[in-house]
């Protein structure tokens, strides 16, 4: 039987908020406007780029402004090379042991595709992901359920043989959306209760306790 187990990347593979508040500010910074705290940040991150800058700015803007502001925070994240950036520890342990078991691994990130590959090639290479996907054309941020079963339909695996691993709402909800088991990361950006309060159910508390989910 072919299963899989779909991972989120920010908060959940990898501890990313130091240089997406760096590249936050440094867009803030641009524009004349005051920075905002790592906390803050760690508050908003989660459901895509676009909506990641919305509310991190402090007024509302034009379409033709906000995205020169988007486009200013992808410059300068891509460009940074993620010096903070670290693999959460255990992670390569729960992949390997997953991938012994058997398990179709992905990465679905809501961070824009060209970014997910710049930070999947530095930090994520020898893991083994058979698929790596960001919000495309193709990839609806989620809590759309489209791009988780996107994803599956590429791995050849069935929403009841396939589970989403996030520490954020939005994955959560997707799992939900896309009916496959979601397990909470909750060494990420969000509380327990966070993640209780939109529908979830299974919670690791470390990396190495997914593997006492997912067996």
């Amino acid at each position: 039987m072919d299963k899989a187990v779909l991972f989120d990347l920010d908060g959940t593979l990898l501890d990313t908020l130091d240089d997406i508040a760096d590249s936050i500010n440094g867009m803030l910074n641009e524009y004349g406007y005051k920075p905002i705290d790592r906390e803050r940040v760690r508050a908003i991150i989660g459901s895509g780029a676009k909506k990641l800058i919305a509310d991190a700015l402090p007024e509302k803007l034009s379409d033709e402004e906000f995205m020169k502001r988007l486009e200013t925070y992808n410059r300068i994240y891509n460009a940074s090379g993620s010096p903070k950036t670290k693999l959460f520890g255990g992670i390569k342990e729960v992949v390997s042991e997953l991938k012994k078991r058997g398990y179709k691994l992905a990465v679905l990130s809501n961070k824009p595709q060209h970014s997910t590959d710049k930070v999947a090639e530095k930090y994520l290479q020898g893991l083994g992901f058979d698929f790596i996907g960001g919000q495309s054309e193709k990839i609806k941020c989620k809590p759309d359920p489209s791009g988780v079963l996107f994803v599956l339909n590429e791995l050849g695996v069935k929403p009841e043989n396939a589970y989403l691993v996030g520490d954020g709402e939005t994955d959560v909800l997707a799992a939900i959306n896309a009916k496959v088991k979601g397990v909470c990361a909750l060494w990420g950006n969000r509380t327990k209760a966070q993640l209780q309060a939109v529908g979830g159910t299974l919670f690791a508390e470390t990396p190495a306790d997914v593997l006492k989910i997912i067996l």
